[in-house]
């Protein structure tokens, strides 16, 4: 019977532990609310943490996934990364004793022209062994076979859930229809589940054969068509470090049997999983620090009133003694009330986690902000229950062991006496709780300075130049299909008709197109020619005449491009100041001349040797990333035709009501095109900061409850002094000490404990500057303006929170005060 005597004891420190809960509201209530906020704040960044890091992505074996690459270090631009050309994969999916499958494909726009309704869908082309690969099986129908992969045969679609849904009413006849795709007619076979997500979270529309051409194949497309994303699943029992072994020699033998094609390209081989959340991990790490320190800030407090607590029980624990109670069950009892707290605030916080949950989803994935795998199921799983119940449990152990070990810790014969206290113990506790406040303090003002920091930062990006007017804008994307508008001819003569009619629609100020961003090797004038490859790299930006109006994009010296750029004048260019600065730093570069080599990303040629005349230099433009302004170049899109483009549209009227006029200008041309990406250029803009100011929102979220957390600490702790120090406070007054000296007494016992926690927390800080050092714009890590407005922030927190408790002493009338004592 005295083996299980243990847990009789422990069922009746539960039920005592829990009586005293009840007897206590007031402290009940605060404690739980407090535990509740850091258990639940913890429990929420763990959540995401767990959907995007540590939840495995939703296929068969995921470990097995790898992503391949070709890739180089670029000399004077760091890392560049693209896809792998067509005969590369072919020589890649040779190696069969290092994968199972080898999968590639090609992202594709695609528009439905069937019915006189068009609309653009996304998609991808893909190789056979590509959606096998994953695991996937259609909801209907089958995938592709193989002799669908040849050309000719290639005319057959598998659709997405959604676009079977919304276009098709889930017609589960589905199956051997029809649908035009780019005015070809492929055959239905098939319909994805609905939870399949193509990589990032994204739902495809359609998915065809990549049914590659003779010429793709050919040995000349090792360097000109670098476009195919590819990856792989490894055999069993071939791990990563092996497969990248093995790419390392194939590409090294790649490069002495074609050196002009990969001289300089390596072949790089990652976990699947690791390249889809690589981004987000430092953001992920600094969330998940700022919610541990509000965890054990909310921990110091709770410890805090537990110390109160027991000082009011000391009789209590003394006749417990008495009685023959000793230290280690004392403890065990203490303990019991301390994890009952625990679990009542962990339950609350699990709720407040649901809560905030569905916050981070809809953040998340609203307008695709963050493309990061499961980002669209944020839940509360087992990984994120079982994580809740250790955080609960341990926090319950944590703030509660202190208490319970100073509380069992008691003089039995001063503890007996009427009011009596035993000096030292006081004294022990009083140094605890100190402590514990010093704790929050630096605990808080570490996050007040990083949360300073990223707020500077976001102000500092907010008064960044954008080198645009995004006022009154409206753009939208038009993707010419390539079976209509096959030749140069054809697509020039398309935009610019597209051109004229909306630049004359009522309402319209100006209308430019433009084909943004596309990476490419050049070689300046002036410049010695360097190793292939190692060439500078800017973004071209294929433009029309009116689009630096309707960007509102200012020109810094020089001309504009005109509508004579034409196809049969000399070629032109402008460039950006940076390229301006960075290649012609003490020379005019108008009048120069520099030549587009190739395009990095997809080893494509230019097309063109030609030299390009610069006639002109404009403002400094910044894309999604606000830190640097980035090289432009821009051609006019006579001398450079494109099937695709950003139609850009500056307004005298509110930009929606002229978008009705440019889809009729756009059918009067083909009653078959559709628009797609309808959007004003402030929510473009919007969206850009937006992705700012997601992290940084939550982080002050998280420094602002520290603040009051820390707040409430020294509030408890003075107001706890205060009332332990009545009598002293009455002596004083009684010999003549005025009111104001006895506030400067307890304002400045409060201001000391308050300026240690702030010392420390300032050393902390700087300590812990380097993690902020890539997260700030403007300013450096260790800008000493934020340190001392944050230590600032929280000094005059503590003393306002120290201010009540020192009125109150203030107002001590000593003769009621010594009659009481």
């Amino acid at each position: 019977m005295n083996s299980f005597l243990w847990i009789e004891n422990l069922g009746r420190d539960f039920r005592f532990g829990f009586r005293q809960i009840v007897r206590s509201p007031g402290f009940a209530t605060i404690a739980i609310f407090t535990l509740a906020l850091g258990i639940g704040a913890n429990a929420a960044i763990f959540s995401l943490v767990n959907a995007i890091i540590l939840r495995p992505l939703p296929y068969p074996s995921p470990q097995q996934l790898i992503g391949l690459g070709q890739w180089r270090n670029q000399t004077g631009e760091g890392y560049v990364q693209t896809g792998v050309s067509a005969p590369n994969m072919v020589d890649i999916a040779r190696q069969t004793k290092i994968f199972q499958k080898v999968g590639y494909y090609r992202w594709s726009g695609f528009n439905i022209t069937e019915s006189n309704r068009p609309e653009s869908v996304t998609g991808i082309k893909t190789s056979i062994d590509l959606l096998p690969m994953f695991g996937i099986q259609p909801l209907l129908g089958r995938l592709f076979t193989p002799d669908e992969m040849e050309p000719g045969h290639d005319q057959v679609v598998v659709i997405g859930h959604r676009l079977w849904l919304e276009r098709y009413g889930a017609d589960p006849m589905i199956l051997g229809k029809t649908i035009d795709l780019d005015q070809r007619r492929y055959t239905i076979a098939g319909v994805m589940p609905a939870n399949f997500r193509f990589t990032w979270d994204q739902e495809m529309d359609v998915f065809v054969p990549l049914a590659l051409t003779p010429d793709e194949r050919s040995e000349a497309a090792r360097a000109t068509s670098r476009d195919l994303q590819a990856q792989a699943r490894l055999q069993p029992g071939v791990s990563v470090k092996q497969a990248q072994s093995a790419m390392d020699t194939l590409a090294a033998n790649l490069e002495a049997q074609y050196p002009q094609a990969n001289k300089g390209w390596g072949i790089k081989v990652e976990p699947l999983h690791a390249a889809y959340h690589r981004q987000m991990t430092t953001p992920l790490l600094i969330m998940s620090g700022a919610v541990l320190f509000v965890l054990l800030i909310a921990c110091a407090n709770v410890a805090n009133l537990l110390l109160t607590r027991a000082t009011g029980r000391r009789r209590e624990i003394a006749v417990r003694v008495a009685i023959g109670a000793n230290r280690s069950r004392l403890v065990v009892q203490m303990l019991t009330e301390s994890v009952l707290l625990s679990v009542a605030g962990g339950a609350l916080g699990l709720a407040l986690a649901y809560v905030c949950d569905r916050l981070l989803t809809f953040e998340m994935t609203r307008y695709r902000r963050f493309s990061v795998p499961n980002a669209s199921v944020i839940s509360i799983d087992w990984r994120v229950l079982i994580y809740a119940a250790v955080v609960t449990l341990g926090t319950g152990i944590i703030f509660g062991l202190a208490p319970a070990l100073t509380a069992s810790r008691t003089n039995l014969n001063e503890s007996l006496k009427a009011g009596g206290a035993s000096s030292s113990a006081d004294t022990g506790r009083r140094r605890l709780r100190n402590g514990l406040v010093i704790s929050e303090i630096a605990l808080a003002l570490v996050l007040l300075c990083g949360a300073g920091l990223l707020v500077r930062t976001f102000m500092r990006l907010m008064q960044v130049d954008l080198g645009i007017d995004p006022t009154n804008v409206v753009t939208m994307g038009i993707d010419l299909p390539q079976y209509k508008y096959a030749t140069p001819v054809q697509q020039t003569l398309f935009f610019r008709q597209l051109l004229q009619r909306v630049g004359s629609a009522p309402g319209v100020k100006s209308a430019g197109i433009e084909q943004p961003g596309s990476t490419v090797f050049f070689q300046p004038e002036g410049h010695a020619p360097v190793a292939p490859g190692q060439e500078p790299t800017a973004r071209l930006n294929i433009v029309s005449t009116g689009d630096f109006s309707a960007m509102g994009i200012g020109m810094a010296a020089g001309r504009e491009l005109l509508e004579s750029d034409s196809a049969g004048s000399a070629p032109v260019a402008m460039i950006s100041e940076t390229v301006a600065r960075r290649y012609w730093p003490h020379a005019n570069p108008l009048g120069n001349h520099l030549t587009i080599l190739v395009h990095v990303y997809s080893g494509q040629s230019a097309g063109t040797t030609q030299s390009l005349r610069i006639v002109g230099v404009v403002k400094d433009r910044r894309g999604s990333d606000l830190w640097e302004p980035r090289p432009d170049i821009y051609v006019p899109f006579e001398q450079h035709p494109i099937s695709w483009a950003v139609l850009n549209v500056r307004t005298a009227v509110p930009p929606m009501t002229v978008v009705p006029s440019i889809r009729e200008a756009v059918l009067a041309l083909d009653k078959e095109q559709p628009l797609n990406d309808i959007m004003l250029l402030s929510e473009v803009v919007a969206q850009t900061y937006g992705t700012l100011r997601f992290p940084m929102m939550l982080v002050w979220i998280f420094a602002a409850l520290a603040l009051v957390l820390s707040a409430i600490g020294i509030f408890g702790v003075m107001s706890y002094a205060v009332s332990r120090r009545t009598q002293e406070l009455a002596i004083r007054m009684a010999l003549g000490a005025d009111r104001r000296t006895v506030l400067r007494l307890v304002l400045r016992e409060g201001l000391g404990v308050t300026l240690i926690g702030v010392s420390i927390g300032l050393a902390a800080a700087l300590g812990l500057s380097r993690v902020m050092a890539g997260y700030v714009y403007g300013i450096k890590s260790t800008d000493p303006l934020t340190y001392a407005a944050a230590a600032l922030l929280l000094t005059l927190v503590a003393l306002a929170a120290c201010f009540i408790p020192a009125r109150r002493a203030m107002r001590v009338e000593p003769t009621r005060a010594l009659r009481v004592e």
